[in-house]
C-alpha cells in the first residue's frame, strides 16, 4: 500500500521547488520593461538607438519562442525528466542573458534576447513547472497552482526593482550579466526538488487516496485519468473556446512590456514610479492568484462548480483597467496606480486558474503535452501580438490609447467563450499506467 502516513506532502515541496524557478525566470518576462528604454538611446549614450517599437518586436518573438519552446518541454518532460530539463534550461537561458551584456545591434538583440534566452527559460517556467505541480493535486489544486505562480509575480515584484537599481548604478550591460547568473542559479536549484507525479513515489494525489463519491460528485476528480492526445484536443469545440478566452495576455504582456514607456512619455511620470508600476501590477497578480486559489478549491468543494466564475473575474477586470488607462491624463499617479491593480489582478487569475481548469476538463495526465501547445497558442501566439500591437501603435498615433482600445474589447469578447465552454467528451478512456 502507498505511504500515505508522511507528516508532509512531497507534493508540497514540488510547489517550492516550481516556485523558485519561476521566482527567476520572472525577470525573462519583465527585464525588458526597464532594458528596453535604456536600449532607446543613442549609440553615444550606450543604447542601440531604436524605438520601442522596432526593440518590442524581440519582445514578442520572446514571447512566440519561449511558449514554442514549452510545448518541446511539455513532450520530453515525461522522457528525459524535469530535473534534467531544468538543468539543460538554466545552462541556455543563463548564457543567453549573459552575452546581452555585449550587444552593439540590434539584430544580436533579436537572437539573444528573442531567441535564446527564451528558449533556456521555457525549461524551468510556467508549462513544465506548473503542469507538475498540477499532477501532485486534485482536491486543493488550484491553491498549489496559485502557490507556485506567485513566485512569478513575487519575482518581478523583488528582482525588477534591483536590477533597475543596478541598471542606475552599473549600468545595462552588468545588470544583464548578473540577471544571467541570477535565473541560471534559481532554476537549477528548483529543479531539485521536482519529482514527476505522486503515483511515481508510491501515494496518492494530496497524499489522500479518492473516495468513489468524490469521483463520482466531481468531473476534474473523473478526468483525472483520461489521456488526450493533442490531435484529439485539437478536435474538440472545448479546445478553441478555451484557447479564445484567453485574450487577456494580449493586453497583460503589452501593459508589461510598456508600461514604463507609457509613464515617463506619455504620462510625464518619474522613471522611479513607474518601474514601481510594474511591481504594483505583478504584486497585485500574485496576490489575486492565492485568492482565486483559495476560492476556487473551496467553491468547487462547497458547490461542485466549475472554475468558471473565478475566471470570469480574470477577463473583465483586465478589460476594466484597459478602459481606466484610456482615461487617464498625464501627471495623474492614482490612475496609474488603478490601471497596474486592476490589469495585474486579472492576469493573476487567468495565469493560475487556466492551467488548472485545463486539467479539470482533459485530465491531468496529459497536461504538459496540452499545456505546451495552449500556452504556446495563448501566451506565445496572442500574448506575443501585445507588444508589438502596443508599440507600433504608439509610434504611429503617439499614444497607446487605441491600443487599450482593442484589448478592452477582446477582453470582453473572452467572457463570451468562456461561458460557452462544456466539458470535451472522449468516446473511450484509456486507463491510466503508474
Amino acid at each position: 500500500m502507498p505511504d500515505t502516513k508522511k507528516k508532509v506532502f512531497y507534493g508540497w515541496f514540488v510547489v517550492a521547488g516550481a516556485w523558485i524557478s519561476t521566482f527567476v525566470c520572472s525577470d525573462a518576462l519583465g527585464s525588458f520593461n526597464i532594458f528596453g528604454p535604456e536600449l532607446t538611446k543613442p549609440v553615444s549614450q550606450g543604447g542601440l538607438g531604436q524605438s520601442m517599437g522596432v526593440l518590442s518586436v524581440a519582445y514578442s518573438i520572446d514571447m512566440i519562442v519561449m511558449a514554442a519552446f514549452s510545448v518541446v518541454a511539455g513532450m520530453l518532460v515525461d522522457r528525459f525528466g524535469l530535473r534534467r530539463l531544468m538543468v539543460i534550461g538554466a545552462i541556455i537561458a543563463g548564457t543567453g542573458f549573459i552575452l546581452l551584456s555585449q550587444i552593439n545591434h540590434v539584430w544580436q538583440f533579436y537572437v539573444l534576447y528573442g531567441i535564446i534566452a527564451p528558449a533556456g527559460v521555457a525549461f524551468g517556467h510556467v508549462v513544465p513547472s506548473v503542469s507538475t505541480v498540477r499532477r501532485w493535486f486534485m482536491r486543493r489544486a488550484a491553491l498549489a497552482v496559485s502557490l507556485a505562480m506567485t513566485g512569478s509575480g513575487i519575482g518581478v515584484v523583488v528582482l525588477v526593482p534591483l536590477f533597475y537599481m543596478l541598471i542606475e548604478r552599473s549600468g545595462w550591460s552588468a545588470a544583464y550579466i548578473v540577471m544571467g547568473t541570477t535565473i541560471a542559479a534559481g532554476m537549477i536549484i528548483g529543479s531539485m526538488l521536482m519529482r514527476k507525479d505522486p503515483e511515481s513515489q508510491g501515494t496518492y494525489p494530496d497524499g489522500i487516496e479518492a473516495t468513489a463519491s468524490e469521483i463520482a460528485a466531481r468531473p476534474d476528480f473523473a478526468a483525472r485519468s483520461q489521456r488526450w492526445t493533442v490531435k484529439e484536443a485539437l478536435k474538440t469545440r472545448t479546445w478553441w473556446l478555451f484557447l479564445f478566452a484567453q485574450f487577456y495576455y494580449l493586453a497583460v504582456l503589452g501593459f508589461i512590456g510598456h508600461i514604463k514607456y507609457w509613464g515617463t512619455e506619455d504620462l510625464n511620470l518619474s522613471s522611479g514610479f513607474c518601474v514601481a508600476m510594474v511591481s504594483v501590477l505583478v504584486g497585485a497578480a500574485a496576490a489575486s492568484r492565492l485568492i482565486a486559489g483559495i476560492i476556487s478549491d473551496w467553491s468547487m468543494k462547497k458547490f461542485n462548480v466549475t472554475r468558471k466564475p473565478v475566471l470570469y473575474a480574470c477577463t473583465f477586470l483586465v478589460a476594466i483597467g484597459s478602459v481606466v488607462a484610456i482615461q487617464i491624463g498625464a501627471g495623474n499617479h492614482s490612475g496609474m496606480i488603478a490601471v497596474a491593480i486592476l490589469v495585474g489582478m486579472g492576469y493573476g487569475i487567468g495565469m493560475a486558474m487556466f492551467p488548472t481548469y485545463l486539467g479539470d476538463l482533459f485530465g491531468v495526465v496529459s497536461v504538459p503535452k496540452l499545456y505546451g501547445i495552449m500556452y504556446l497558442m495563448s501566451a506565445g501566439v496572442i500574448g506575443g501580438i501585445g507588444p508589438s500591437l502596443f508599440g507600433f501603435i504608439h509610434d504611429a498615433a503617439g499614444s497607446y490609447d487605441t491600443a487599450f482600445l482593442i484589448t478592452a474589447i477582446m477582453c470582453t469578447v473572452s467572457a463570451v467563450f468562456l461561458f460557452l465552454i462544456k466539458p470535451p467528451r472522449k468516446v473511450s478512456i484509456e486507463p491510466s499506467s503508474a
